[in-house]
């Protein structure tokens, strides 16, 4: 089995590896080298950082529409292209080159949360369970036929890196079965009910700012939704302030003491009154300081009374 990969983060990695020990990878495709740092020195991807270890051919172009690209991949004869997280929409030309087609991995029950940042958006929205899909590229985002899925239960404390790490090792090995099912002609894919279709967008800093008039649950999955990038924040005394770590005190949605954003503490617990009950801040980070816990935020700013986060 002749295998071209797609992908640009760690995740994608982690398919890799997975992949390698059971077929042979033709080439990868990766996002060019990004900027990283006070220096700016352009950083490869660690997709692209594995194929340099092992001497696979890598490209990392700018669009993919390009003749002389798609020739190159076409040249290679893959049975099927494998895409997880690399970042660019596949154009017809290049997914339609192996003769298995081009299979892509999804941290989402599809069709619901099609687009950037399923898992942010399905933690954002309170959900209990996630998914992971195994689809079919076609032309349109996140909307090709279905091969493989598996759901995946939630806890109220996960992170999206929690998730994440809960979803990328099955999915792996859905990578893997839909591969070999695929080549012996043993599953037959799935249309999607496009009717069903939920769209989710793109994540930004202004995103992630808490809007405290929000119920202390509805802030909570802000919290752990974007942990750990762009992290939740607030403003404190003109500074911005990240919010990493929360959590929902008991009978919390009965409970209301101030205005939103007022601050509420005892000598070891900071609490911040919402629009509906209170939320406990665990950890949090003051612009230009390190991650701290509640006891050094009250230990180190003295928190008079009636003070807001913003």
């Amino acid at each position: 089995m002749n295998i071209g990969f797609f992908g640009t983060p760690d995740i994608a990695l982690y398919c890799l590896d997975y992949l390698l020990k059971q077929y042979d990878i033709a080439f990868v495709v990766t996002n060019p080298d990004k900027p990283k740092g006070r220096s700016k020195y352009p950083v490869p991807s660690p997709v692209k950082e594995k194929a340099g270890v092992l001497g696979i051919p890598c490209f990392q172009p700018l669009t993919l529409k390009d003749d002389a690209l798609i020739q190159t991949l076409k040249d290679f004869h893959c049975d099927i292209f494998v895409v997880v997280a690399y970042g660019k929409l596949i154009p017809r030309d290049v997914f339609l080159l192996p003769p298995l087609g081009t299979i892509n991995l999804h941290p989402s029950l599809l069709p619901k949360y099609r687009g950037a940042a399923p898992v942010q958006w399905a933690l954002y929205n309170g959900e209990h369970e996630i998914g992971i899909t195994v689809q079919l590229i076609n032309e349109q985002l996140d909307a090709g036929d279905i091969v493989m899925q598996k759901t995946i239960p939630v806890d109220l404390h996960d992170t999206s890196a929690d998730v994440y790490e809960k979803v990328i090792p099955p999915g792996a090995e859905m990578l893997a079965e839909s591969i070999d099912c695929l080549f012996k002609g043993t599953i037959a894919p799935k249309p999607q009910d496009h009717a069903l279709a939920t769209y989710c967008g793109k994540i930004t800093t202004e995103t992630a700012h808490i809007n405290w008039e929000m119920s202390s649950l509805q802030i909570h999955n802000m919290v752990r939704a974007f942990n750990p990038k762009p992290v939740a924040w607030t403003m404190f005394r003109e500074k911005l302030i990240k919010i990493w770590k929360t959590d929902l005190p008991d009978n919390s949605s009965e409970k209301m003491i101030g205005q939103p954003g007022t601050l509420v503490h005892t000598s070891k617990r900071l609490f911040v009154c919402t629009g509906r009950g209170m939320i406990e801040v665990i950890l949090m980070q003051p612009e230009t300081k390190k991650p701290m816990d509640a006891i050094a935020f009250l230990n180190g700013y003295r928190l008079q009374d009636g003070e807001r986060f913003i």
